[in-house]
């Protein structure tokens, strides 16, 4: 993902913490926070980054979204999609229409009762042009959503849309939090309100976001009274609360791991994930336009070295967006390391080695910036290996580390991005590679191919499983063959989590360990 995420959650033990909501401009007051040691039933998650608003529709975020807010449809433990506040549905044999029955009862955090109304505004909003929602890609095929009753809902479709129950996962929010206001600005946004397990009491801007249980949430629950999330971007200021006992749940690089292994009060957690590092080409710096050029770069990266000597053996090489999807492809070409082949396709291309090793065409180098967000021990990196690498074929690279705030991803000559998704193949990959995502999407490379345009168009319209996959498969093919990145390496989710925590169950994650909380609200704090 591109755009910093708030990373994760806390909860009280002993501390009384006295929320009020007024409706929807709820005012809270809560007492100061102790640290993780000095409660039992409070939980303080390390998170790497700081978002600017807490609304599922806004903003994509799998951390404090998920313990604020709960859809249609929840993940279980094989990321497969099940009925959360939806009863049941059904769905018409054209596949069109799909019918869903809410549970009753179920109550937003200002106590208001969840009806269709506020599934229906949820879902239309997304699609609401006036809304700046970087979602809409996700949900382009929903023709229709309408409120049967009050526990009933209809939505109705374009054309079929296998990933539809994925996308209901989403937040539900209240529709009348926004009586007469933009939802853009609204004050909602920094003071959310919604169905999930713990609510919101505080956000100290910079600091942390306090969250406490939700006495009224209709699932099943642990002992965490109180869930802290608290904003530490270097990664070893994290480790070192983490250590000391000042936070209970952080995500490690690497090369913290054999030191957090030795301690006595911390587990390290090492999940799959579906979680990516590559190179992205900015299809709009004439460097690339040559899909030879782009060709040659990619036979230029020995992976397995990246691996072996900055994952430390924590993750595997990669090749294609979709290589831990059922509908992966490995019948592609998978760009093993090969500088003759490399060099060979930079000559056909017309640059040519100067004196210097750097090669010329039209007068002009071969030379271009690769930029990483300085805050990740691993993106740098991978960015520094890139361009050891490709001087060896004769490419200057500057690698620019720069803090997220500073970085605009569509104006870098080449970025070092991460993405992934463990979800439907539609997730991550539509609006990453389709041509309609290259303003104002995630397609910020600006790729553009008619040939992938089609069957990704066709692959998430698409019901026939088989079908599915011939699609994907053709996608991944036409990929690998008019390059977009320079995949990397996948990564394993390194998380260290104190031993007084128990009831974490693991399963494949997402980008930057997405989903490792996703059964917080069970867990139990000793």
């Amino acid at each position: 993902m591109n755009k910093k995420k708030i990373t994760s959650i806390v909860l009280s033990c002993m501390l009384v913490v006295s929320v009020v909501f007024t409706g929807c401009g709820s005012k809270s007051e809560a007492t100061s926070t102790k640290k993780a040691s000095d409660s039992g039933k409070t939980l303080v998650y390390g998170a790497e980054f700081e978002d600017e608003k807490l609304n599922p529709i806004l903003t994509e975020d799998k951390y404090t979204n998920e313990e604020i807010f709960t859809g249609l449809m929840k993940f279980d433990e094989n990321n497969i999609p099940k009925p959360e506040i939806a009863d049941s549905y059904t769905i018409s044999d054209d596949k069109l229409t799909y019918d869903f029955k809410l549970k009753k009862g179920i109550k937003f955090h200002d106590e208001t009762e969840l009806k269709a109304e506020d599934v229906v505004f949820t879902l239309k909003s997304i699609l609401d042009e006036k809304v700046n929602s970087s979602l809409k890609p996700e949900y382009s095929e929903i023709k229709d959503v309408q409120a049967v009753n009050d526990y009933e809902v209809k939505v109705i479709l374009k054309e079929a849309f296998p990933p539809l129950l994925d996308k209901l996962t989403i937040g539900i929010i209240p529709k009348h939090c926004f009586n007469g206001k933009d939802i853009n600005t609204a004050e909602f946004n920094q003071k959310p309100i919604g169905t999930g397990p713990f609510k919101f009491v505080k956000w100290d801007k910079g600091n942390n976001i306090t969250l406490t249980k939700f006495k009224d949430y209709y699932g099943k629950t642990g002992n965490i009274e109180k869930f802290v999330v608290k904003f530490i971007a270097d990664y070893n200021v994290r480790a070192m609360q983490l250590q000391t006992g000042e936070i209970d749940v952080a995500y490690l690089e690497p090369s913290q791991v054999s030191k957090i292994e030795k301690l006595n009060n911390v587990k390290v957690y090492k999940v799959d994930t579906a979680d990516y590092r590559c190179m992205m080409y900015n299809m709009k710096k004439d460097i690339w336009k040559d899909v030879n050029v782009r060709k040659a770069f990619n036979y230029a990266l020995d992976r397995k070295g990246m691996v072996d000597g900055i994952l430390l053996g924590y993750g595997s090489e990669a090749y294609s967006p979709l290589q831990i999807n059922k509908f992966n492809n490995p019948d592609v070409e998978k760009y093993s390391y090969n500088l003759d082949k490399s060099n060979s396709l930079l000559e056909s291309a017309g640059w040519k080695k100067g004196s210097d090793g750097i090669r010329v065409k039209d007068g002009k180098k071969l030379e271009f910036t690769l930029t990483a967000p300085k805050t990740d021990e691993v993106r740098v990196k991978m960015a520094e290996y890139f361009a050891s690498q490709f001087k060896k074929i004769g490419a200057e690279v500057k690698v620019d580390a720069l803090d997220w705030d500073a970085i605009k991803i569509d104006k870098c000559d080449a970025f070092l991005l991460g993405w992934g998704s463990p979800f439907d193949a539609d997730d991550h990959t539509f609006r990453l590679f389709h041509s309609s995502e290259i303003n104002g999407g995630d397609n910020n490379g600006s790729y553009s191919n008619p040939k992938v345009d089609e069957a990704l168009y066709k692959a998430r319209t698409t019901t026939d499983e088989n079908e599915r996959k011939k699609y994907y498969a053709e996608f991944q093919k036409e990929l690998a063959e008019d390059p977009a990145y320079d995949f990397g390496v996948y990564l394993k989710a390194l998380f260290g989590v104190n031993k007084r925590v128990s009831g974490v169950k693991e399963k494949v994650l997402g980008h930057h360990g997405a989903g490792f909380l996703w059964n917080v609200e069970q867990w139990n704090v000793n």
